[in-house]
């Protein structure tokens, strides 16, 4: 907190008694002064007078300022700014009350409290932070570890990268499973110290990112800030902690960049970044190799494939596309250099938010234990890296068909060429390291995710429409299907 000030330098000297009788004397020179109720203040001491006031104004507004410099505005085109706490977001912490509540949501309730984990999950708040903290849908990471008598703490900054009402939703989901979010940002080294202080963490898992590919062509800096900067200021906690934790932590299937070489495999090579985001990430990798080296620091990077499901992120293509559809909104749909068919359209290995935080979960639990003591590493620790995707990549052009068939809206096309903005033309993820070591095995094909996430967005942005879609399935049972068609081939 800023330094308060309690009053302002010379403020008695000018407050004098005008019953005073007595001689009195300057603090600095000594000289006599003569009574001040015989003579009215001179220029001289009315310009020393507020000269003091304004300096003690001066010197308030400095102390008091925030110490940080102000969040870099984006272009008034665009929806989104950068990876900052939201301006009426009053993040605050500390003191004994704020300190229980820390302890309470990361204490273990297994019975006798052994063979537990108390997890710190940064970006708790956000999509996968949500879902990896809290559980709406399905068996999710926080209700997995709640219900096995886990501790679980959350981070988060609410920045204004997206609808912040979003994330408050989601943070209001996680109190009502017991987990308490803190408000406050990752790169808070002294935070993130005091954090570890008030509750020793066996695991960290790391969520708190800048994400998007073409936000950094608005503000680059704000993914330097956050997976760089955010990233060593976490590793720098962990490795300064007693015990430390083991840390796992979202990479990114943007990382295999240029790659051609598909399905994309943990052995590829990845130097060849595409995008400023996947050069944040790598670099993250390359980081956290080096923690692992020198701290024995235990970590593992999960590279995930398109992440998505109900409560998710509305820069992603599958919830704009929605938002668009449901408004008569025409849509933007890429296509790789080559002509106009399915082979070049622009693919994605989808993978449904459910079985992302399986991988998430089977992470944390072989995670082997950090090494280091005192800052310094007493042996060798691991160091993992895991793909998590679906293993079906699936021609964007195929998403939208499945969007007209759920909202019963046909879609307004745009098909254009892609741009050099820092997306790649297809992702396909091979999952087989993560089988084998994490027991990884991905459940939901694309047709069930997007069913979930059409029922949750509409009963969370259209609730009439909601319910009248349900009447009509239910009124016309098998014959409401394929109105608008399902396929390509059907437009």
């Amino acid at each position: 907190m800023a330094p308060q000030l309690t009053g302002a330098p010379g403020s008695a000297a000018a407050a004098g008694g005008a019953a005073a009788v007595k001689p009195q004397f300057h603090h600095y020179h000594h000289h006599r002064l003569p009574p001040r109720h015989h003579h009215p203040p001179s220029l001289l001491s009315k310009l020393a007078f507020w000269s003091v006031c304004s300096l003690s104004l001066l010197l308030a507004f400095l102390l008091l300022a925030p110490s940080s410099a102000p969040a870099p505005r984006a272009s008034p085109d665009s929806p989104r700014r950068s990876l900052h706490a939201h301006p009426d977001s009053a993040a605050t912490w500390g003191g004994a009350a704020w300190e229980k509540k820390v302890r309470a949501s990361a204490r273990v309730r297994r019975p006798g409290g052994r063979g537990g984990l108390s997890v710190l999950v940064t970006g708790a708040a956000g999509f996968v932070g949500c879902h990896a903290a809290a559980g709406f849908v399905g068996c999710h990471a926080a209700a997995a570890l709640r219900r096995r008598g886990d501790g679980v703490l959350g981070l988060d900054n609410f920045n204004d990268y997206y609808d912040p009402a979003l994330k408050r939703g989601r943070a209001a989901l996680l109190a009502r499973s017991g987990v308490y979010v803190v408000d406050g940002d990752i790169a808070d080294a002294e935070l993130l110290a005091k954090l570890f202080d008030v509750a020793p963490f066996t695991h960290v898992l790391h969520l708190a990112a800048q994400a998007g590919v073409r936000h950094a062509l608005v503000d680059p800096m704000s993914y330097v800030r956050a997976n760089v900067a955010g990233l060593v200021a976490l590793l720098e906690a962990a490795r300064a902690a007693d015990p430390q934790p083991a840390i796992v932590w979202a990479s990114s299937s943007s990382v295999y960049g240029l790659n051609s070489h598909v399905p994309f495999s943990e052995h590829d090579r990845t130097d060849r970044p595409a995008s400023l985001y996947a050069a944040t990430k790598k670099a993250g990798e390359e980081i956290a190799h080096v923690y692992n080296h020198i701290y024995g620091l235990s970590l593992t990077a999960l590279r995930f494939f398109t992440v998505y499901g109900p409560w998710g992120r509305p820069d992603m293509a599958y919830f704009f596309f929605t938002r668009d559809i449901l408004a008569g909104r025409p849509i933007t749909v890429y296509e790789s250099s080559g002509g106009g068919t399915h082979q070049t359209t622009i693919s994605r290995d989808f993978t449904y938010i459910d079985d992302i935080v399986k991988g998430c979960i089977g992470a944390l639990d072989t995670a082997g234990r950090s090494t280091g003591s005192g800052g310094k590493k007493r042996g060798p620790a691991p160091f993992r890296t895991y793909n998590l995707g679906n293993t079906s990549p699936v021609p964007v052009t195929q998403l939208v068909d499945l969007l007209e068939k759920m909202l019963k809206v046909k879609a307004v096309r745009r098909v254009v060429k892609m741009p050099r903005n820092g997306d790649v033309p297809y992702t396909h993820a091979n999952i087989s390291l993560a089988q084998r070591e994490l027991g990884y095995r991905p459940s939901t094909d694309l047709q069930t995710g997007l069913k979930k996430f059409v029922r949750w967005y509409l009963e969370y942005y259209n609730p009439e429409l909601a319910v009248k879609q349900k009447q009509h399935g239910s009124s016309n049972g098998k014959g409401s299907r394929g109105r608008n068609g399902s396929t390509s081939s059907a437009r």
